[in-house]
């Protein structure tokens, strides 16, 4: 997998000045629809048709629509994936309307992924964030403990602790069987294949089929997952959300 692109981190480094701009140093400051409004887009909810949420901007002023259905963590990374969209300048049209698939997007470096990266930083900040994601054992129950202090979604919460994390580690998100994509740790050096299927071997594997997936971090064969050039195991730990059909696999290589 490529390093992150230059626009990627430009998107980060505006959603960590928008941290220190509003003076936030403890996860309950970051209120998200109050710095949407102070940066001049008020937040309404209502039922949206094919969208997973939408940015209207008429002069100065802005509006982001979002489901009232949504789960508040998906309130809220809407809410910052349409903000980024409006302070990256975007929105060129009087409205731009995001995709489930776009708020999903973490990999091709589109717009859609910038606006991903910004709304991750907003709302789970590096400063505040990297302490708690040096640990030893690799399992979901950090990330889980992260989501929930900062009110996040466990994919962008998983991405942001792989990145930020010192261990040899790895979160893999599959769809209908195959991988789509994956972020690693700054010393993971197994090659992962994008679009290939998941293999027998694999937890993940069983959510495909029906089966159900094993709640535990569990050691699998290496090669399993990776091209693994003499490495023997490694650990998994998958969880599975039935609404919307994925996977996420955290990998870990034991010291």
């Amino acid at each position: 997998m490529r390093d992150i692109d230059f626009k990627l981190i430009e998107a980060e480094r505006l959603a960590s000045k928008t941290i220190d701009e509003f003076g936030i140093c403890l996860p309950e400051h970051i209120r998200i629809r109050d710095i949407a409004f102070a940066k001049g887009a008020m937040v309404v909810e209502q039922r949206l048709t094919r969208a997973a949420a939408s940015i209207v901007k008429i002069g100065d002023h802005a509006t982001i629509r979002i489901p009232p259905t949504d789960t508040l963590e998906r309130k809220r990374f809407s809410i910052a994936h349409e903000l980024g969209h409006l302070l990256m300048g975007h929105v060129e049209s009087i409205q731009r309307v995001c995709s489930d698939d776009d708020m999903m997007n973490w990999y091709q470096g589109s717009q859609e992924t910038q606006a991903n990266f910004f709304a991750s930083e907003l709302i789970l900040p590096t400063k505040l964030v990297s302490r708690r994601c040096d640990i030893g054992n690799i399992s979901f129950d950090p990330v889980r403990q992260i989501a929930k202090d900062f009110r996040a979604s466990l994919t962008a919460t998983a991405i942001k602790f792989v990145r930020l994390c010192p261990e040899k580690c790895a979160v893999v998100y599959s769809t209908k069987g195959k991988v789509k994509w994956f972020y690693k740790s700054p010393d993971w050096w197994p090659f992962i294949h994008r679009d290939q299927k998941l293999d027998k071997r694999t937890l993940a594997y069983d959510f495909f089929i029906g089966e159900p997936m094993e709640p535990e971090p569990v050691e699998v064969d290496a090669d399993a997952w990776v091209e693994s050039r003499g490495l023997d195991e490694i650990v998994e730990h998958s969880i599975a959300s039935s609404q919307y059909g994925f996977v996420l696999s955290l990998l870990w290589i034991k010291p």
